[in-house]
């Protein structure tokens, strides 16, 4: 039964309110403190000095990751509103629960909108990357322990079978750095934003653990297409999920929506900043998608090519606006690709709302066999051959990829400690005989040391081999946590004062 009085969850995992689920004010107003909790954090206003595309960039035109989220935020809404019209005409919204949870629905899309890139690290999908082979390199989990060269002697394998286990599965959570998990993670952990269980699952938008090996279920294979939360987590998302109920690999609802409004959005303003960036003009845009467009059928009048990307050039010519060129064409190729995408969305939505309800679709809303879909590649197709591709984003993206390895490289010293070594560090704020380390350690932010600090007082013996290796899980998601919470230009300059080029 699809009920979402029931599926909105607005209670939280501490402080819950004791509110009637019919008390439609006071639930809305849950839902709006998780707007207070995340518009007011600083993990929004990070986002500002974080690249959506251009590193490093000066100029104030091209999209940071904040103004990106505030994009998909507004589409977001759009998709929502055309959801409830919809379900208003077919007087379906009493039926499924939302005829007052209306504004709850649009906030909690909303608000993960806006979130949905906290977890990104600098210099976006390189940086993650930069993690992620860093840590492969030195933590393999698919390493034996004849040949085991981890320099890190917790994570080393043994002689003692059911503690590798655990290594390995720790090793593996460990090399797959992921954003939208680390989202999860500085909600929960590092913000302790104490959101809603509803909005935290509306941020969840993969469902394989981090530390998962083996084949992933064909029933799942999109949504487990990507790790969506860490080891570490994992008591808390199963928390969630049970509060939701949602099963082991299934999505939230919403969570299709914030999907496929982070699509939209950024298939076209990555193509927006390109010419704001002198990498192609607007003539040779148009060109360039008429030929990605062709590549499945020619352009033909009045399909969704000529109706979209055709008529905003069109429009360009008539200047009616008296515009520049570039703002007029954009303003107008965003009107009609939303005007068109935006009720296909919700149109997949409320035709398969079963099995999006229980999170059970295994499709992103925009795909499907269909010209809307064939558009949405089109613009994501000359996206990535031109604009991604092109040497100046490839030469930032390089430049982002050694600043990080590198700040991992010079914070290593303090993952080679001896677990009695950094925990008397931890405690005392310096260690006589690693003065370079004790310096490394006091540059760690205060938030991220609350929270290794609190993952020590769970365990119970941490003089045990157990409890080193989970001492050592938690100190290297201390060092993720700092590095990958650093925006751009931090990142960059961190990395210049410590390799003295100045």
């Amino acid at each position: 039964m699809i009920d979402f009085k029931l599926k909105l969850n607005y209670q939280r995992k501490y402080n819950s309110s004791d509110i009637d689920i019919n008390d439609e004010m006071q639930v809305s107003r849950q839902f709006e403190s998780d707007r207070g909790r995340i518009i007011n954090s600083a993990a929004i206003r990070r986002l500002q000095q974080k690249t959506q595309v251009f590193p490093l960039e000066q100029n104030s035109a091209v999209r940071s990751r904040l103004t990106h989220s505030l994009e998909v935020q507004q589409i977001g809404r759009y998709i929502a509103k055309q959801i409830i019209g919809e379900l208003k005409k077919q007087n379906k919204l009493e039926v499924y629960g939302l005829i007052d949870r209306i504004d709850s629905l649009e906030s909690l899309i909303e608000m993960a909108c806006l979130m949905h890139d906290i977890g990104n690290p600098p210099f976006g999908h390189f940086g993650e990357a930069a993690i992620k082979h860093w840590f492969q390199k030195v933590l393999s989990p698919e390493a034996i322990a004849e040949f085991d060269n981890c320099p890190f002697i917790p994570m080393q394998y043994s002689a003692k079978v059911q503690l590798n286990e655990l290594r390995q599965t720790l090793r593996q959570d460990l090399c797959q750095f992921e954003g939208n998990a680390q989202a999860i993670r500085m909600a929960h952990h590092l913000l302790k934003l104490n959101l809603t269980y509803a909005q935290i699952g509306c941020v969840l938008k993969y469902t394989r653990p981090a530390y998962w090996q083996g084949e992933i279920p064909k029933e799942y294979s999109y949504l487990m297409k990507k790790p969506g939360y860490y080891w570490s987590e994992l008591a808390f998302v199963k928390e969630v999920q049970e509060k939701l109920d949602m099963g082991e690999f299934c999505r939230f609802p919403l969570t299709y929506i914030m999907e496929a409004a982070d699509d939209i959005s950024y298939c076209i303003a990555d193509l927006d900043d390109a010419v704001e960036k002198g990498i192609f003009d607007i003539n040779r845009l148009v060109q360039l998608l008429r030929d990605a467009w062709r590549e499945n059928g020619d352009v033909t009048e009045g399909d969704l090519f000529d109706i979209t990307v055709n008529r905003a050039y069109k429009k360009v010519d008539q200047n009616e606006a008296k515009r520049s060129m570039q703002d007029q064409f954009f303003m107008y190729l965003r009107v009609y690709i939303t005007g068109k995408l935006v009720p296909y969305t919700a149109y997949r939505f409320i035709k398969n709302l079963p099995q999006v309800y229980d999170g059970s679709f295994n499709h992103a809303l925009l795909e499907g066999d269909s010209a809307e879909h064939r558009l949405l590649t089109t613009l994501k197709s000359v996206a990535k051959k031109w604009v991604f591709s092109h040497p100046e984003v490839e030469e930032l993206e390089m430049k982002g990829y050694r600043v990080i390895s590198g700040l991992l490289d010079i914070y290593k010293p303090l993952l080679l400690l001896s677990t009695e070594d950094f925990l008397r560090l931890h405690k005392y704020n310096e260690h006589p005989k690693y003065v370079i380390e004790t310096r490394l350690y006091h540059k760690l932010s205060v938030k991220h040391k609350l929270a290794y600090n609190e993952m020590l007082e769970k365990l119970n013996d941490i003089n045990t081999e157990k409890g080193k290796i989970l001492e050592f899980y938690y100190r290297t998601r201390l060092i993720q946590d700092y590095i990958s919470g650093m925006t751009d230009h931090y990142a960059y300059e961190e990395y210049r004062k410590l390799m003295v080029c100045d």
